[in-house]
């Protein structure tokens, strides 16, 4: 498809103002304004198409938003710990200054309580504007049905959000016809159904397939209404959904049976993230269901449209000697830092999808220092052994316990496995020369070194995000989309479906057939690997060394053997399991026992859960699948290294914002009492 809807963002200038602007008589004080609308522009079938355009520009926000997306979804889980920059320590540790107002401590990126409210809520507004007018102004009967399908879709959309963040929410189904302050918060169980019913609103009314790329369709509200009637069945909504349960578990299965039918897995899963450039082949693959679209014309200068997520996941490398940030590399923010959930969740010897996800090598990137690595190399004879750019520099060695090749350089002190001629000396069985830098999981003596408090900057970098496509190494703003649907979720939704219906031999069923995309094939290279830092090498913007030559730091190849220590081999792997509960995956097993869980469904969701964690890792939806399910607390205080111990039953919801509380009045026309306020704020904060 040659068109997408991003182009249409991209030329979408018009400045939607929908906070209610009223028209008024018309004398000589009066201005007439030139370069923006005022809301009567959207008494118009013009008014309303641009309208019905401009509501894509929100579901960018998400992604574009700085880091709400990932301190509200990835932080505080059992996903990841807070790594060298400490900016989202709040929302990891769930402190004290977690509350109505986050401080902007300990830098002002530190995202605040109000952030995803307000993001969503101006959707909404945008959403109900759309809704009150176009009955009026648009007579042709598709357009009209469409228009209506994409702004339930978006009110729908995040009203979800909103409901998962902060459970009950003020419902506001009328654009404002001026400045409103009183407001009331529905039910949960109103919040919750009105989301179901905009959902099945968009269903009915969106095509069958996508316009353009990136434009809603049926499969993408098929999708979000099988999560959300998933949602109202979880164990976060027991004490009201009873009533619920067994209609909406029969629809998931069949809403994920119409949505799996029209989108074939990809037949590798690092083709998912093999991101070469923008709207390049793994951004209109046919597993991606909806995915918010990035201008591949992004700039510096226009940071705030840009998606932001290739920051936030990656590990320090330009302090490394022989190293120098570049493009391929990231800018790294190092919020979220791998923890040793992330290699024991994975069988890493058949399940390919730790290495396709995790980035484990890099390559000496920097000329002006790569001298001073020069040495005689003491495994070998002291042999002399010169670095040159684009040797291996950098290796990260997820080894398992018991593996007695790394020892402790520093005896009595740190486990220090930066190795430059002083200290480890690690040969590369596939170069020969001693790897610079190498960092290993797990030394001789037992001791887990990427997992220890200090090492907060050190870690294997979740990949899936990079983007090598940024017009220079400093650019914030990313260019490749955000995908918040694809179908391999799509088949989990429906195998928790099966769960919940204690149908446990038909949830494995499912789940196996995308744990078998997950496996080596037969003559697949172990050690291949891609990320979207190889964009850069499509990429006439990044720079060059003082010999012309691409600073560089992407090597296409991962850890796998190094870690692993077997022979090289291209034989199948095989990690489909069983049809009962009664004897899970090795990984899971152990994963269940430290949880101490007994019943089949326990250890069921469990598997679930972890095999969500294996297809969806740093995918944006860590915290509100442990919140719905209520395991936040369990799962967090044993696979969070972080400083969780604060982690109590009120954190299943955020505080509502103090902006707010402070802002509304109460029935008497008054600001809120602080008992008002004490009782319209969320239990315990």
């Amino acid at each position: 498809m040659n068109k997408s809807i991003k182009n249409i963002l991209a030329l979408w200038a018009i400045i939607l103002i929908v906070s209610g602007i009223s028209s008024c008589k018309k004398d000589f004080l009066d201005e007439e304004l030139k370069t923006q609308r005022n809301t009567d522009y959207f008494k118009t079938p013009e008014g309303i198409t641009d309208l019905a355009d401009g509501l894509y520009n929100h579901y960018r926000a998400f992604f574009m938003s700085r880091e709400q997306s990932v301190s509200t979804n990835q932080c505080g889980t059992d996903e990841f710990i807070v790594g060298g920059d400490q900016a989202q320590q709040t929302w990891n540790d769930y402190n004290s200054n977690l509350g109505s107002i986050v401080p902007n401590v300990p830098t002002s990126n530190v995202t605040k309580t109000y952030e995803i409210w307000d993001m969503m809520y101006k959707a909404i507004s945008d959403a109900n504007v759309l809704l009150a007018n176009v009955d009026a102004v648009i007579t042709d009967v598709d357009k009209n049905k469409l228009y209506k399908a994409e702004a339930s879709f978006l009110r729908g959309f995040s009203y979800f959000r909103l409901v998962q963040q902060y459970g009950p929410v003020v419902l506001k189904l009328q654009p404002s016809a001026g400045v409103e302050r009183y407001f009331v918060r529905a039910t949960k169980e109103e919040c919750v159904n009105r989301v179901i019913e905009d959902f099945r609103t968009a269903y009915a009314g969106l095509p069958e397939t996508e316009a353009l790329e990136g434009k809603l369709y049926k499969d993408v509200a098929a999708h979000f209404l099988a999560k959300a009637l998933l949602y109202r069945c979880s164990e976060i909504n027991d004490d009201w959904n009873s009533s619920y349960k067994t209609a909406d578990l029969d629809e998931i299965i069949t809403l994920t049976d119409e949505v799996i039918s029209h989108h074939p897995l990809a037949t590798d899963f690092s083709d998912i993230f093999a991101y070469t450039g923008p709207d390049g082949a793994n951004e209109r693959l046919p597993e991606v269901i909806f995915a918010a679209q990035f201008s591949p014309t992004t700039t510096v200068a226009s940071d705030g449209n840009g998606n932001y997520n290739h920051l936030l996941f990656l590990s320090v490398y330009q302090t490394l000697t022989g190293f120098v940030r570049d493009i391929a590399g990231g800018r790294e923010y190092q919020r979220c830092r791998t923890n040793e959930y992330a290699y024991s969740v994975f069988d890493l010897e058949n399940d390919s999808r730790f290495w396709k996800s995790f980035k484990t090598k890099a390559n000496l990137n920097n000329i002006s220092n790569l001298a001073t690595l020069n040495g005689p190399d003491p495994n070998n004879g002291n042999v002399a052994v010169t670095y040159a750019q684009g040797d291996l520099g950098l290796i990260y060695i997820i080894n398992k316990l018991g593996d007695t090749r790394f020892t402790d350089p520093a005896a009595g002190g740190t486990p220090k496995m930066k190795s430059t001629h002083n200290g480890v000396y690690f040969n590369n069985p596939l170069t020969g020369k001693p790897t610079p830098h190498t960092y290993v999981r797990y030394l001789a003596n037992g001791t887990g070194y990427l997992s220890l408090p200090g090492n907060v900057s050190r870690f294997p970098s979740l990949s899936k995000w990079l983007d090598g496509s940024r017009p220079a190494v400093a650019a914030t703003a990313g260019r490749r989309d955000g995908i918040y649907a694809r179908v391999a979720e799509t088949y989990l939704i429906k195998a928790e479906a099966l769960i919940r219906q204690n149908k446990y031999p038909e949830a494995i069923t499912v789940m196996n057939i995308v744990r078998a995309r997950a496996q080596f094939r037969a003559g697949e290279n172990r050690s291949a690997y891609r990320d979207g830092g190889a964009a850069v090498l499509t990429n006439s913007n990044a720079p060059l060394n003082a010999n012309g030559v691409l600073i560089n730091s992407y090597c296409p190849s991962n850890s796998y053997y190094e870690s692993l220590n077997i022979p090289v081999t291209t034989a199948a792997t095989d990690i489909t399991t069983g049809i009962t509960p009664a004897s899970l995956p090795a990984v899971d097993e152990a994963i269940i026992t430290s949880l101490g869980l007994s019943s089949a469904y326990d250890r069921m969701m469990c598997f679930l859960l972890n095999e969500r964690s294996r297809e969806l890792y740093g995918e944006l939806f860590r915290w509100e699948d442990l919140a719905r399910t209520k395991t936040l607390i369990t799962r967090a205080k044993k696979f969070n290294e972080g400083s969780v111990a604060a982690l109590q039953e009120k954190h299943y919801l955020r505080p509502l914002p103090q902006t707010f509380l402070d802002a509304i009045y109460n029935a008497e026309g008054k600001a809120l009492t602080a008992d008002e306020k004490a009782a319209m704020q969320n239990p315990g904060y």
